[in-house]
């Protein structure tokens, strides 16, 4: 059959990288200085490609941060990135807040302390789905001032609240010998030329203010502003909009195609021209928000697949990029705000999305659970390998092959004689069509590669990168169709892509002899050609270079490679693979695992020895019960009349309750929960109630314009009737900052029988404890068609140093949320995947605590749309399907 055969000019791309035009900052004094060019950054004068991954220490719990940071550098993270949001620290004008999780100089310690830089992003506006992008509430109201302008009102609070972060993190900067390596200055600043001026004078400021860095950024989609040479411009791109109006499908193939133009209009929910306002041309390629997952809005329900990340990622690589800046890398949860929740929200605020109060998951690398996702696997590939080779691409300027959006993508990274070769066959809800017999034809200066020697297969969802004219010592790989991992010693790590038959070969004249444990090896005019290898672990080929080098390959699968782990320990590399999860801890490694067996393969002179730990099967229950209604509520009596006398047929039965209210949050709804077996009224705070209470039934009365802060009193008038009759009744209280005070019917309702309503009590006629009756046998029964409970049991003992403990839910419903008595802790916007809840981040911690667990309907008039839609059935259903468990052991694996 005949092949289709890619043809690709990579012959004239170079150009010498401009030094010195970008005026950043102070580079350090150390060996290792750090510097840009127009095209990629150094460190002591080599070039790299970093890593960096968003982690926000704020939604962190201090204890925690240590955790994810290791997990983060055991996936090729070498910069950690985060906000500053303003409102977490100065929620209240003039009282600044540094403890606890938002204690950003110990974050940067510890980042040091285990190897990593840091990179800050302080605002003033940052967004990061948070109330009002991180302005406090009490700036917004201010008469006199323009918010996120160069009004002197605004500049006075800026430059206060910047000059308490300058107090915090003094010392800590890559010129005093620390890590902090770079600062963005705003976010989304989408103002064009006129916003330039506001950039120079936060750039100024900081810099006043001792916050001296390598790097100054901005982002500049959207038309961000970005006065001339004075910050990077930094890119990104997500594989879905949540923001996005719309409640269908939103399919964004230009995500999955290697493309010039940096700027993407479907990053944030500005309108965009195609027409960027300047030329970035002089200016390197860096991103600093590509998506591995996104956030669910509550409008957009969606899951993101583990590879959309990694494809956008080579997307952007194959164009050119030369840093790749994922947000997120772990997810987190929104602290607890004195006087508001955190989350972006639009009832209060008009936020552009309605967000969890809790969860920010984002269906990151890291989950809020603290577990790694499939997505965490597919992107350590080319981390890895950007951390060993990208001194070799950073300096290679890109050729884009044109094809359409349905076709094979493909660019090279070239430096003229040598590059890599990026392709992409798969776009989100694009199904692509397996593409048969394909070659590739790469012309350089000096020569033209064809490869393979036969055309190959490639199947839909594949995404690769290749290298040509590699060099392994002495040794020049011309080709291979497999991957480049990383390099452990003399030991080159390949894997294969999606089934493709990997095949190398190699410049003859730099080798001796070759040998391979599989596949056939051929001479082809000045090619040594080895193919039909089956990739495994003991897949090795041997190459004796003509000097008497010797260099090794070793061709991986690609699960192998997911599963595969690099750590620099005592001055040498250690390559592992294994079914736990590993991380270096100082120089420890550990592994941890929710399996019984841990199995590890370390790589040792080109041969993986194998070795097994088990451990003892622990089973951990926790316990979940229904919670109905009026669980905690007594029944009071209301009556127990054979007969009324004459005069006592206009009476009633009052029922008192002296409650306070003294959270400093406002409120968001007080509901009342009633289930009278007769006909009642309310009154609250001398005012009646004219929402009208049904008897034998579950009645909900909002009577939140009727409650007060501090003290209140509510009483209820039941008039006298025949026989014995009861109430229940419940409070739920739920206030702005996502506290909800709970309490219900007991000793403290009292009452007294009177005609007419009282208008005060004194010592000497206070209202009587009431009578407590049975409950009936319907109690259990009642439920509430706006939610339903259920109660976790979390006993004592199960969180420990060495464990974590994860809860995965599945329900049916519209969303949960998980209180840990008033505190929410959790919750979750389903989208019909389980639920991760890791016991050991809630705050505050559950041990021994009774969990409550609430579940509301989804209603068929709610807009929302589902990648993963509910039945028809599900509607107005409020069940768990399933609940599981999971420990996961910390193995200590060297010392």
């Amino acid at each position: 059959m005949s092949q289709l055969q890619y043809k690709i000019d990579a012959s004239n791309v170079m150009r010498v990288p401009e030094i010195g035009r970008l005026k950043m900052g102070n580079s350090g004094t150390r060996k290792e200085r750090i510097q840009v060019n127009s095209l990629y950054m150094t460190c002591g004068g080599k070039p790299v490609i970093p890593v960096m991954g968003e982690i926000h220490f704020s939604r962190l719990k201090p204890n925690q941060w240590e955790d994810c940071i290791l997990k983060m550098k055991a996936c090729g993270i070498n910069i950690i990135s985060t906000y500053l949001f303003w409102n977490y620290h100065e929620e209240i004008e003039g009282q600044f807040d540094w403890r606890h999780e938002k204690n950003i100089r110990k974050f940067v310690q510890l980042c040091q302390k285990d190897s990593v830089n840091v990179f800050l992003r302080i605002g003033p506006w940052s967004h990061g789905e948070v109330r009002n992008g991180g302005t406090p509430d009490w700036i917004l109201s201010k008469t006199y001032l323009i918010n996120r302008s160069n009004d002197v009102v605004y500049q006075h609070y800026v430059k206060q609240y910047f000059r308490e972060i300058a107090k915090q993190l003094k010392g800590l900067y890559y010129k005093d010998g620390g890590n902090i390596i770079g600062i963005q200055l705003e976010n989304e600043y989408w103002f064009e030329k006129r916003g330039e001026a506001h950039i120079l004078w936060l750039k100024k400021i900081v810099k006043e203010l001792g916050m001296d860095v390598p790097l100054y950024t901005v982002t500049g989609w959207g038309g961000g502003s970005v006065p001339p040479f004075e910050v990077i411009p930094m890119w990104g791109g997500y594989a879905d909009e949540p923001w996005l109006e719309s409640v269908h499908k939103d399919v964004l193939p230009w995500n999955f195609k290697f493309d010039f133009f940096r700027d993407n209009k479907h990053i944030g929910n500005n309108p965009l021209n195609q027409k960027q306002y300047m030329n970035y041309d002089n200016y390197p390629y860096f991103t600093c928000e590509m998506g591995v997952g996104v956030q669910n809005t509550y409008h957009r329900r969606l899951t993101i697949n583990p590879i959309d990340g990694l494809g956008m990622v080579l997307a952007k690589l194959g164009s050119g990029s030369n840093l790749v800046g994922y947000y997120m890398f772990a997810g987190g949860t929104n602290p607890h705000g004195l006087l508001h929740s955190t989350e972006e929200e639009r009832q209060e605020t008009g936020g552009w999305s309605r967000l969890p109060v809790k969860s920010y998951d984002f269906q990151a690398a890291i989950k809020e659970s603290g577990e790694l996702s499939d997505s965490y696997f597919q992107v350590k590939k080319i981390n890895y390998f950007l951390n060993d080779f990208g001194d070799r691409l950073a300096p290679m300027l890109p050729v884009v092959y044109h094809n359409t959006h349905d076709s094979l993508q493909l660019a090279v990274r070239s430096n003229n004689t040598s590059g890599f070769l990026f392709g992409i066959n798969y776009c989100r809800y694009v199904p692509k069509k397996i593409l048969l017999h394909r070659q590739f034809c790469v012309k350089f200066s000096n020569e033209t590669l064809v490869f393979p020697s036969k055309g190959i297969d490639i199947p839909d969802s594949t995404l690769f990168v290749w290298p040509m004219n590699f060099s392994m010592g002495s040794i020049i790989l011309k080709y291979a169709t497999a991957q480049l991992l990383c390099e452990d010693g003399n030991s080159y790590i390949f894997f294969q892509n999606n089934k493709i038959q990997p095949e190398f070969a190699f410049d003859h004249r730099t080798i001796r002899t070759v040998t391979t444990s599989t596949g056939v090896t051929r001479k082809k005019g000045n090619l040594i050609v080895i193919s039909n290898l089956v990739p495994s672990k003991d897949c090795v080929i041997t190459l004796k270079a003509k000097n008497g080098d010797v260099e090794h390959i070793i061709v991986l699968n690609e699960r192998d490679a997911e599963h595969a782990w690099l750590f620099k320990r005592d001055g040498r590399t250690e390559f592992y693979i294994s079914n736990a999860s590993l991380y270096l801890n100082g120089n420890n490694i550990w592994a941890l695992s929710t399996q019984r067996d841990v199995s590890l393969y370390h790589l040792q002179k080109e041969v993986f020895i194998h070795s097994n730990i088990s451990s003892q099967k622990q089973n951990t229950h926790i316990q979940l019960t229904t919670h109905s209604l009026f669980a905690d509520s007594k029944w009071l009596q209301s009556g127990d009349f054979k007969k009324i006398p004459d005069y006592m047929e206009r009476y009633h039965r009052f029922f008192f309750k002296e409650f306070s209210l003294s959270n400093p949050s406002s409120f968001r709804k007080v509901t009342l929960y009633i289930y009278p077996e007769t006909c009642c009224q309310l009154n609250i705070n001398r005012k009646w109630v004219q929402q009208k209470i049904r008897s034998n039934q579950v009645n909900a009365i909002d009577i939140t314009g009727y409650v007060t802060k501090g003290d209140n009193m509510l009483f209820l008038a039941f008039p006298f009737v025949v026989g014995k009759k009861e109430f229940a009744a419940r409070v739920i209280v739920e206030y702005s900052n996502a506290d909800r005070v709970d309490f219900s019917t007991d000793l403290s309702w009292l009452t007294t029988d009177m005609y007419t309503m009282p208008t005060s009590f004194s010592a000497y006629n206070r209202p009587e404890r009431p009578t407590i009756a049975p409950s009936p046998i319907y109690a259990s029964n009642l439920t509430c068609p706006n939610f339903r409970e259920w109660t976790l049991a979390i006993p004592h003992g199960i969180l420990d140093s060495l464990n974590a403990f994860y809860v995965h839910i599945r329900y049916i419903g519209d969303r949960a949320e998980l209180y840990n008595g008033y505190r929410l802790v959790a919750d979750d916007f389903n989208n019909n995947k389980s639920w991760h809840i890791g016991l050991q981040r809630l705050n505050p911690p559950p041990e021994g605590d009774n969990l409550r667990l609430i579940i509301y309907p989804l209603r068929p008039s709610q807009r929302i749309f589902f990648d993963i839609p509910p039945k028809v059935s599900d509607y107005g259903k409020m069940e768990i399907k399933n609940i599981e468990i999971q420990r996961e052991r910390i193995i200590h694996i060297t010392e």
